[in-house]
């Protein structure tokens, strides 16, 4: 789906919205109005409010007046809801409960585009870049037959008590990212995915993509000249928490793969949104492959935990995982 399609669904989503916030909220005046009681009062308040703001325009004027006004709009109000009550209504129900109440679900405000559009559309954006519930794992899929040894078990087990945690806790969090880093065949994948799995079923923004897609996303953004030119980052931007599978896979691209990653990185980490990257660098791969910026940023041990993964590839077991 291109921006022009995202940005015409959205349109009629917000269009929509507006209609059944508007026609409810009329739809309750109706019935209210229905009631003499309540079209007596109404009147009564148009009134005061008349009065009120006529003599608060005025420069001598009547602050015993003032007070007695303000007290009749009070009671008025007192009244009305009263009235309402007594056929399942509240003052609340004869508003438009709008889902944004700056910009009343147009999507504007003030001729800019309100932030609630701009976030609904990122989602969108955001969406194309998941992964569908059947590529994705639980914790609870994890398979026993595939470990050889129960110290290698143990400690899968102790990481996957740590990243479960850190996924039901969030954004309770004190340290917002990981980087798993091991041989091949070790389950950080796996792990990362049932991370993605329970995020998503909290209801969280998620972008999941290898190192490789990343790349390619970066490599749009830097040769696009269109006004889709920033879409392609915003999933790497925007997203609540970004799994990164697979990093040192990707090829380099002269002034793309570094240059990006480190922005998105350094402005993820600005605006605390969590990035959780996989890796079969060790440290000195990762410096050389990378630099000190990128690797510094990775290694920092204020916001992150940099997870050594040790063991025999499981992918030599015959069981995989149950899904």
């Amino acid at each position: 789906m291109n921006l022009t399609e995202i940005d015409k669904k959205l349109q009629n989503e917000f269009a929509l919205a507006k209609l059944k916030a508007e026609t409810e909220a009329n739809k309750n005046l109706e019935k209210a109005n229905k009631l003499k009681s309540f079209r007596d009062l109404t009147k009564l308040e148009r009134e005061t409010i008349f009065a009120l703001g006529k003599e608060m325009a005025n420069d001598s004027k009547d602050k015993k007046n003032v007070k007695t006004l303000s007290d009749t709009l009070s009671e008025i109000a007192t009244l009305k809801e009263q009235v309402l009550n007594k056929i399942g209504l509240t003052s609340s129900d004869l508003i438009p409960n709008y889902n944004c109440k700056k910009c009343k679900d147009t999507g504007i405000v003030f001729g800019r585009v309100c932030e609630c559009y701009t976030k609904r559309r990122n989602r969108e954006i955001i969406k194309e870049y998941r992964l569908d519930d059947i590529n994705l794992f639980s914790f609870n899929d994890i398979n026993t037959n595939l470990f050889s040894t129960k110290s290698q078990l143990d400690e899968f087990n102790r990481l996957k008590s740590i990243l479960e945690k850190w996924c039901l806790n969030y954004p309770k969090i004190k340290k917002y990212n990981f980087v798993l880093r091991g041989d091949s065949g070790l389950g950080k994948t796996f792990l990362i995915k049932c991370m993605a799995k329970t995020l998503l079923e909290r209801n969280f923004s998620v972008c999941f993509v290898s190192a490789f897609e990343m790349n390619s996303m970066m490599l749009k953004y830097h040769t696009a000249f269109n006004a889709e030119k920033e879409s392609h980052l915003i999933p790497l931007l925007e997203s609540e928490i970004l799994f990164i599978d697979d990093l040192g896979t990707e090829p380099i691209i002269n002034n793309v793969t570094i240059n990006y990653l480190y922005n998105v990185l350094s402005e993820r980490e600005e605006r605390h949104l969590p990035t959780i990257i996989t890796t079969n660098l060790n440290d000195e791969l990762l410096s050389q492959r990378y630099g000190d910026r990128i690797f510094s940023r990775l290694h920092n041990k204020l916001i992150g935990n940099f997870i050594l993964v040790e063991g025999k590839d499981l992918r030599h077991a015959n069981v995989l995982p149950k899904k």
